[in-house]
C-alpha cells in the first residue's frame, strides 16, 4: 500500500502523506508525530510552534496580493 500511495499525483503531496503515516503515534504517545510536524513546518520556513498540550501550529502567510482574502484554518488530530 505504501508504494501505491507514493505513485499518486501530485507525488510530492502523497510522499509527505506517506511519510506522516509512517510515524508511529499511539494515543497519548504523540511525541514523535509532534516532532515530525514541527520539523515539517520549520523546514518549509514557516512559523511553527507547539503549545502546552502538544498542538502543532504552523502559520503560512498569504500569497502576495491575497492578504485581504479570508483566512483558512485546517485542523486534524495527530493520534
Amino acid at each position: 500500500m505504501k508504494s501505491e500511495i507514493r505513485q499518486l499525483e501530485p507525488q510530492q503531496l502523497w510522499n509527505k502523506f506517506a511519510d506522516l503515516n509512517a510515524v508511529p503515534r499511539p494515543s497519548k504517545k504523540e511525541e514523535r508525530v509532534i516532532a515530525f510536524m514541527k520539523s515539517f513546518g520549520t523546514n518549509l520556513g514557516l512559523e511553527t510552534s507547539v503549545d502546552q498540550v502538544g498542538n502543532v501550529i504552523i502559520k503560512k502567510p498569504a500569497t502576495s496580493g491575497m492578504e485581504d482574502k479570508q483566512m483558512v484554518v485546517m485542523q486534524s488530530h495527530l493520534d
